[in-house]
């Protein structure tokens, strides 16, 4: 994973106030729906004060879209009167083979979500080269699903024997050698919230000041606060090319580029950013987003 993969993993839950017109890719008949070849999307305008955390809460889509739809590079910094194009949904074509229940397993949304966006009845159906729009999520915006073709599996003993040699091939199943990054009391789990809302990672109560541990061996690719709502903010890259984050520090201990050794201190637990209580945000990240800490955490 490079440092521009890395650093876009700061973005799905860092919102800032804004970007300059060179990160943001040209954009075209305001406040008109259009076509492009990834979306379907439609332009707005950028407000003093703006943030893509108040734009993405404002217009009900994911940070992450509205990075990628507009090309934006760190440190997202807008501006009044700028302008950005809101993803309101992917566009995938049909392939022999396909069922809507294939492409809602793979694009990680209801089938009742697809039909609802593209008006199809219960009793309508796809055909190769048909347009479908794709409900846009976080967890769907970087995945294509260009090779989705439907398999039919009738030996199930062969399917058994497969997965079980999968499970011992996934690292994530079997190298479970994380710390903790701090002992405390968990306040938000990994997953949807209330009204919508989503945490790619875990919160966890504890005292200021705490020690904030790194929960593995890794570089130090981000060590700063330039994202307002995540306040004093550390990004670590491990040798499995996973990428662990550690949110409202209020010391940081280290130093971009500077290599860490497992259960080092790295930062002192605080409440920087936009929380009240003292406490840790903490993402476990690979190549495919985000990943439920509680999986890899002993």
């Amino acid at each position: 994973m490079n440092y521009k993969n890395l650093i876009f993993i700061s973005i799905i839950f860092f919102l800032t106030s804004c970007t300059t017109n060179k990160y943001l890719a040209p954009v075209v008949n305001k406040n008109e729906s259009f076509v492009n070849k990834n979306f379907i999307s439609r332009t707005i305008n950028v407000y003093a004060g703006d943030s893509l955390y108040a734009i993405s809460k404002r217009e009900g889509v994911s940070i992450r879209s509205i990075i990628k739809a507009n090309n934006l590079k760190p440190p997202f910094i807008l501006y009044e009167g700028d302008k950005l194009t809101i993803p309101i949904s992917k566009i995938y074509i049909v392939k022999k083979g396909n069922t809507l229940w294939d492409i809602a397993k793979c694009y990680g949304v209801s089938i009742n979500s697809i039909r609802s966006i593209n008006s199809l009845k219960v009793k309508d159906k796809i055909f190769e080269g048909k347009k479908i729009f794709i409900p846009i999520n976080n967890y769907n915006v970087n995945i294509e699903c260009k090779s989705l073709i439907k398999e039919k599996r009738t030996n199930k003993n062969r399917d058994k024997k497969s997965k079980t040699i999968n499970n011992k091939n996934d690292k994530s199943l079997i190298n479970l050698t994380y710390l903790w990054p701090v002992k405390g009391k968990i306040l938000s789990n990994y997953g949807l919230l209330a009204k919508g809302l989503r945490n790619d990672g875990i919160n966890i109560s504890a005292n200021k000041g705490d020690p904030v541990f790194a929960v593995e061996s890794g570089k130090i690719v981000y060590a700063g606060n330039e994202i307002q709502a995540f306040g004093n903010l550390i990004l670590i890259k491990h040798s499995d090319n996973k990428t662990t984050a550690y949110a409202h520090l209020e010391k940081i201990n280290v130093k971009k580029g500077q290599f860490v050794k497992k259960g080092q201190v790295i930062a002192s637990l605080g409440n920087s950013g936009k929380v009240s209580l003292p406490q840790l945000h903490f993402e476990i990240r690979d190549v495919n987003g985000p990943l439920d800490p509680l999986k890899y955490l002993p």
